[in-house]
């Protein structure tokens, strides 16, 4: 009989510490655009305009103590969705985190600051360099903010 009350504790202990250390690894951030813009540079030529390029509302879903992150869009039903997948690295010196995407599929990286919760997005294509598409480089970035959602 005690055996088996022994075990029951041993098991909820094991259990709530697996779930605790669960909840130190997952982080969600509810993101909103404040403001967004894409442009072209082709030889001396510039332009930049508003844009819908990222969506007004994304969650960034933190796992592995901040190191993979998955970035879900909003749908018109106002589903979310998964949409890319990064790779991250927390800059403990700013006290952000960097994020480039995982595979070609997506080729823009966020920064999110723990400080302010704000984020930044940015597309840059490398046309110039490479020397292909008539050297024209593309540009996106959105700037805005984040909540906590956990």
């Amino acid at each position: 009989m005690y055996k088996k009350i022994i075990f029951i504790f041993l098991i909820s202990i094991v259990t709530s510490s697996i779930v605790a250390n669960q909840g130190m690894f997952e982080k969600k951030y509810e993101c909103l655009t404040e403001a967004r813009v894409s442009g072209l540079f082709q030889f001396e030529r510039k332009f930049l305009k508003e844009t819908e390029f990222f969506p007004d509302k994304t969650t960034l879903n933190f796992s592995e103590n901040y190191t993979l992150m998955t970035e879900m869009e909003s749908t018109k039903e106002k589903k979310f969705e998964a949409k890319y997948q990064f790779n991250c690295k927390n800059e403990e010196k700013i006290n952000s985190i960097i994020c480039k995407p995982i595979d070609d599929n997506n080729t823009y990286s966020i920064i999110l600051s723990l400080d302010s919760l704000r984020y930044r997005k940015t597309l840059i294509t490398h046309y110039w360099l490479d020397g292909r598409g008539n050297e024209v480089d593309y540009v996106h970035i959105a700037h805005g903010y984040c909540y906590d959602i956990d």
